[in-house]
């Protein structure tokens, strides 16, 4: 049986979706399956080798079309997207939301979450209006639906009226050996000047928007430094996202710019050492539909507040500090309690790195087989 893989995603410049999807398809392997990549890159402009380079399957590239155009003209086209790609798969996966809407055959889809429906205001226009038009097709279309967690399982039925069964749960891993590296003392310097980061800090990791909850991340570090025993800075990593300028002026609302140091965008091969490097980490979102960053800071050695909503709870299990995202005062008594109970802390990393071992893509790519088989009708 013939698995095609959609990899359009991995091509360049990766979100959550195309790193998800990377790390998932390079722990494929089976004897009893083929697998088979596809993707469009117009003319071949884009240097696309170093992201299937480390696959162990044959990667058909579209030239003709570029992907953008496509995806906006694919209502219109009269040819199958089988016939595009040239493809005799029996089962196709695209790991992105929304599927052509001319293809044949058995059809897997990977939804993330829900974000579309309950923060729109998050999205650019047009992705809202590509999702809005084309997430209920796909889904009903789909013959089995992955998610990422049970939580988003559960936005997903609710949302989108679809039946339980249809719905599978793979969640992400995480690379144990990069995030379990040794910290070095040469790294330490190398990053402490490449992102002007202070010796004694409390780490926030991800992209700067409304939705991550930074505001409330301010104003609760402002509390804690009326009372703060040590001298401890706030750091902010992570490239600007919807609506950044309101996280800058809380700084400034609060008269932190001292205090509070904003890294921009991190390199994924920099975000373990800076995990080590802090002493702990927060992330209070309002939603996720799984929440790597929790799962990374975790596997780094580090302490982790995070929300009592949505996904997180599910990730962390019992070794992070839950807090109510929308309470300032509980944020804040939660960071004081860490920070000045070092046997506290020790238990939290114990805790954190024992959560954390329970995923790998390994684990992931295994569980996905198993979708695919049954999919294909194998016992």
């Amino acid at each position: 049986m013939k698995i095609g893989l959609d990899i359009q995603s991995t091509l360049k410049n990766k979100t959550g979706v195309g790193w998800y999807t990377q790390n998932i398809i390079e722990n494929l392997a089976d004897n009893e399956l083929e697998f088979e990549g596809y993707a469009f890159n117009f003319l071949g402009r884009n240097n696309i080798h170093k992201s299937i380079s480390t696959l162990n399957f044959d990667v058909k590239i579209n030239k003709i079309l570029p992907y953008s155009l496509y995806r906006r003209i694919w209502s219109y086209l009269p040819i199958p997207y089988n016939h595009l790609v040239n493809s005799q798969a029996d089962i196709f996966h695209f790991f992105n939301y929304i599927l052509p809407p001319k293809i044949r055959g058995k059809v897997i889809v990977t939804v993330y979450d829900m974000v579309y429906k309950l923060f729109p205001e998050t999205m650019t226009k047009k992705n809202y209006r590509w999702l809005e038009k084309g997430l209920q097709r796909s889904i009903n279309r789909a013959d089995k639906i992955i998610t990422i967690s049970k939580s988003a399982k559960k936005d997903i039925m609710k949302y989108l009226a679809i039946d339980e069964e249809k719905i599978e749960i793979i969640y992400p891993g995480i690379d144990h050996e990069l995030y379990s590296s040794e910290l070095k003392v040469g790294k330490v310097k190398e990053l402490r000047e490449k992102y002007n980061i202070p010796k004694n800090f409390i780490l926030y990791l991800g992209t700067l928007e409304p939705r991550k909850n930074i505001g409330r991340i301010i104003d609760a570090y402002a509390k804690y430094q009326q009372q703060a025993k040590d001298d401890i800075s706030l750091v902010l990593a992570g490239k600007k996202g919807w609506m950044y300028q309101e996280i800058f002026d809380k700084v400034k609302e609060h008269s932190l710019e001292d205090k509070v140091v904003f890294t921009g965008y991190v390199n994924e091969i920099d975000k373990p050492a800076i995990y080590k490097m802090s002493k702990l980490f927060i992330f209070p979102s309002l939603y996720e539909g799984f929440g790597m960053p929790v799962l990374e800071a975790m596997a780094s050695a580090t302490p982790v507040i995070t929300s009592n909503i949505s996904s997180l709870p599910e990730v962390v299990g019992d070794a992070a500090l839950l807090v109510d995202p929308y309470d300032i005062s509980d944020i804040s008594s939660v960071i004081k309690r860490i920070l000045e109970d070092k046997k506290l802390q020790l238990r939290m990393i114990e805790q954190g790195l024992k959560q954390s071992a329970k995923f790998s893509w390994q684990k992931s790519a295994e569980k996905l087989l198993t979708v695919y088989k049954e999919a294909g009708g194998y016992e």
